[in-house]
């Protein structure tokens, strides 16, 4: 029986070392990559949708937009360019526009007015 224990974990550690020694030499795994043929497109809009999220994400608050039969118009000391009219950028400039704001500004003569975000950035 003595004899049995030492080499069953010889015979357990041998095992092991031989599987660490081979799971060594497999090749690593492909680095994730892009589908062929993948790419990205912007939905086109909707204008019942975006007028929702404006109003939900409080747009208002620094922008005022006129709309068919309504205008939602910015509180008192706006800091955001009038958007009326923005639907004829191209919708990847309206996103980046979003994403950084303040980086580029379509509004012709307007100049970033001191606005500060959530996160404390400009």
């Amino acid at each position: 029986m003595k004899r049995t224990i030492p080499y069953a974990v010889t015979v357990t550690l041998a095992l092991l070392l031989c599987g660490v020694a081979q799971a060594q030499k497999a090749t690593p795994a492909k680095p994730p990559s892009v589908p062929k043929g993948w790419s990205f497109a912007l939905p086109d809009g909707d204008m019942n949708t975006g007028k929702d999220l404006f109003i939900k994400m409080e747009c208002y608050a620094c922008h005022t937009i006129k709309l068919p039969k309504e205008s939602l118009a910015a509180r008192p000391g706006n800091a955001g360019p009038e958007l009326t009219g923005y639907a004829v950028l191209p919708k990847e400039y309206l996103a980046s526009s979003i994403i950084k704001a303040h980086t580029v500004v379509a509004a012709p003569g307007y100049t970033v007015k001191g606005w500060q975000g959530r996160d404390g950035q400009l």
